[in-house]
């Protein structure tokens, strides 16, 4: 246990005083290697690996189904998925740390002080990591309890041959970019897309969002009352003592969105992810939240 204790506090220390190697560039310099797909499989599938970063400490387990279970140091517990990419990275996407984010790193190896280093995409290092063999905590068991129940069409159509070609994802054709103009009464020209993205205290009361991409966007205090945010992406966006009453949110996406101090009264959010959302001091009053993703929510457990 000190040596796990004691790998988990330098490789903190590694990340945070810049001791080590802190890009990819660097590292590829030094003694560690970048590992192809297949090697990266080759160490993860089917064991853990104990991880460091500045936000995380804890062991990982890597199904070869491709499902991952974990465990932080302070016995927080979430499950996911891991795969492999064609640019050689590693791919977690865990169920609710990181609001569900996918995220991909480059690995190296680097043998000589027997560590793994995971860079991401602009080529920054986050974590550090050591291989264990198998799973000494046991963390297989959790995927079996959050996994669904095996597919029986997708074991038939297997056994019937069924193309495995992906099929186009409706909710990859609802990205598409929102090209309305703006209906305010000094009609600017921009589009729907633009003024929403960054707009706070606007004016959007009735507006057609329907759709639209508007991850981070800062629309505090912002009017839209009544407007069609069906689909819409408001991942992370700030919507603190916005005016959302009666506005259409059906299956929109809000993950880690700020609604604290919103008028949300007769909102309907069915089937929206709320994954989350911080709900602190706002009026839900008469607000639809059927088959909604209430995880984790913020301040809605409080509502009378």
């Amino acid at each position: 246990m000190k040596s796990v204790v004691h790998f988990l506090l330098c490789s903190t220390l590694v990340l945070i005083s810049g001791c080590g190697p802190l890009t990819s560039k660097q590292a590829s310099k030094q003694e560690s290697t970048q590992l192809k797909a297949e090697q990266i499989f080759q160490i993860v599938s089917d064991n853990s690996l104990i991880m460091a970063a500045y936000d995380f400490s804890g062991t990982v387990y890597f199904d070869q189904s491709g499902l991952l279970s974990a465990v932080d140091n302070e016995k927080m517990r979430d499950v996911g998925r891991w795969d492999l990419n064609e640019n050689n990275q590693l791919c977690l996407k865990f169920r609710v740390w990181y609001y569900g984010d996918i995220k991909c790193y480059t690995v190296f190896d680097n043998q000589q002080a027997d560590k793994l280093t995971f860079f991401t995409t602009n080529g920054a290092a986050y974590y550090t990591a050591k291989m264990v063999e198998g799973d000494p905590q046991s963390l297989a068991a959790q995927i079996k309890k959050t996994s669904p129940p095996r597919s029986v069409r997708g074991q038939i159509a297997s056994e019937q041959g069924e193309s495995s070609a992906p099929r186009a994802d409706s909710a990859s054709s609802r990205a598409r970019e929102v090209e309305i103009k703006a209906s305010s009464a000094d009609d600017t020209g921009l589009t729907a897309k633009r003024l929403a993205g960054d707009c706070p205290g606007c004016n959007m009361a009735g507006m057609d969002l329907k759709e639209a991409s508007l991850i981070k966007a800062n629309l505090g205090d912002a009017d839209l009352s009544g407007a069609d945010l069906r689909y819409a992406n408001l991942r992370r966006a700030n919507l603190n003592g916005a005016n959302l009453k009666d506005a259409r949110l059906n299956h929109a996406n809000l993950p880690g969105a700020d609604l604290s101090n919103a008028d949300l009264r007769g909102a309907d959010f069915s089937g929206a992810n709320l994954l989350l959302a911080n709900f602190t001091d706002a009026d839900v009053s008469g607000a639809i939240f059927t088959n909604a993703n209430l995880e984790k929510t913020i301040g809605l457990a409080d509502q009378p």
